[in-house]
């Protein structure tokens, strides 16, 4: 790969992105299909894929106080004017908001699942309003618009189907992570200055998740317990409560936006700011800062290449803590086998942590990341390094994350069944005062009720 292929591929996977990315794919969706059929709507169909709902489903939605399919959805044919990209959510106003319950109040959002779906991130959109119908569909990537139908004109048909396979997997797995790494370090730093500005975009994050009244509050309050002593002031806690933070704030549907690395907003946390702390900590110079980051976001990239863009697996531990830690053995002047050394005790550690959907919860995820990111890398450095044959760890980085691979693919393959279940009965009793509302209501209107 030449090094300004493996720059271009960078760019594209590390995008600012205000809310997280599912419900944000969700309303895009749907923001594409009334945009070529906009009216009065009178049902707006969506179907997903089990991961896309899991991630979509309690999670908080920026500029409202609200989760949800069904509200992403709604949110995205109701936003005026919408921004057709990640930051669909920066202008959502209180008269959206209002839009988008009215369509939910009155019964024309509905939402399915796909178990069947091979690719992990589909959503598609059925949209009918009094100017006709439209279908939308997102598939592979957060913002791939691949086919777009207004009535019976067809706009865009880009299906994975009709076009070759040519993503960052095939690129990026002709190579090996060493070979990936040189490449990287080849670059010129002045080139990746977007990875050190969305650094400081995450950074803010985790200061606004310090002042948060709203969410889950880890990072504030593992904060305030490093205060009074029940835990160490040391760099691995710091590094854990601001990550965490960011998290608090992004679940909560805080209206800022992030850096998001392979898709998601949260991967970019994990995998930017262990790193700018570290650096400001150890006084590393802005060039070898930012080669840390670049090297962190490729890690990324890679293993989800073997893991899937979406899994049943914690995407923000596994991946983004595997990178971070790379990128953290690269400033404490640690070789690439040091790095593969970090990848290796990083994704040991943490590949029994299921993905159980976008939510504030995921603070805890993220604490325990980042945290292990920076022990993986200091005892990578120290010469401990889990060895071939412990577990799915072989004695490549590569053969290691086939094996993880194998394990998301084949040996978890009914998790996110089971999961999506027992969110299915949260998401059924959320709805249960709406539709006893409802009944209510029709029963009054036909007479049934007596006075």
């Amino acid at each position: 790969m030449l090094p300004e292929k493996l720059l271009e591929l960078l760019r594209e996977e590390a995008a600012p992105v205000v809310g997280c990315t599912e419900p944000v794919a969700i309303a895009l969706a749907a923001a594409h299909a009334y945009h070529v059929a906009p009216g009065d709507v009178s049902r707006l169909e969506v179907l997903v894929s089990p991961n896309v709902f899991k991630n979509a489903k309690a999670v908080g939605i920026p500029g409202t106080s609200h989760t949800g399919v069904d509200m992403a959805a709604a949110l995205g044919v109701s936003i005026s004017p919408p921004a057709l990209d990640l930051n669909i959510f920066s202008s959502v106003k209180d008269a959206d908001v209002k839009k988008a319950l009215a369509l939910l109040e009155k019964g024309l959002v509905h939402v399915d699942i796909d178990y069947d779906l091979t690719d992990s991130l589909y959503i598609e959109v059925r949209l009918a309003t009094s100017s006709g119908e439209a279908e939308a569909i997102i598939q592979g990537r957060h913002t791939d618009l691949v086919y777009l139908k207004h009535n019976h004109r067809l706009l865009v048909d880009k299906r994975p189907e009709k076009r070759p396979a040519n993503g960052p997997a095939r690129l990026l797995r002709r190579h090996s992570i060493y070979e990936l790494i040189d490449l990287v370090l080849a670059l010129d730093p002045e080139s990746l200055s977007f990875l050190k500005e969305g650094a400081e975009m995450n950074l803010r994050m985790a200061r606004e998740g310090m002042g948060l009244k709203n969410g889950l509050g880890v990072g504030l309050n593992w904060k305030q317990l490093c205060s009074q002593g029940l835990t160490g002031k040391d760099l691995s806690n710091k590094i854990a409560y601001y990550t965490a933070a960011a998290c608090d704030a992004r679940m909560a549907g805080v209206q800022l936006p992030v850096l998001s690395i392979a898709g998601s907003g949260n991967h970019g946390l994990v995998a930017t700011i262990p790193i700018s702390l570290a650096a400001r900590e150890l006084g590393s110079p802005p060039r070898r800062e930012v080669q840390a980051l670049a090297i962190s976001q490729l890690v990324t990239n890679y293993i989800k290449t073997y893991t899937g863009r979406l899994s049943p697996i914690c995407g923000c531990g596994v991946a983004a803590g595997a990178g971070s830690g790379a990128g953290l053995v690269y400033l404490l002047q640690g070789s690439k086998e040091e790095m593969g050394g970090a990848i290796k005790n990083i994704i040991s550690s943490l590949a029994g942590m299921i993905c159980d959907g976008g939510k504030v919860g995921c603070a805890l995820k993220l604490c325990t990341s980042a945290a292990t990111a920076w022990q993986g890398a200091l005892l990578a450095r120290a010469g401990v390094t889990v060895p071939p044959g412990n577990g799915f760890i072989a004695d490549s980085v590569e053969e290691s994350l086939h094996n993880l691979g194998r394990i998301c693919r084949e040996g978890m393959a009914g998790v996110d069944r089971t999961i999506i279940s027992i969110l299915e009965q949260h998401r059924r009793l959320d709805l249960l005062p709406r539709e006893k509302e409802g009944e209510e209501q029709r029963q009054n209107e036909r007479g049934w009720v007596q006075g």
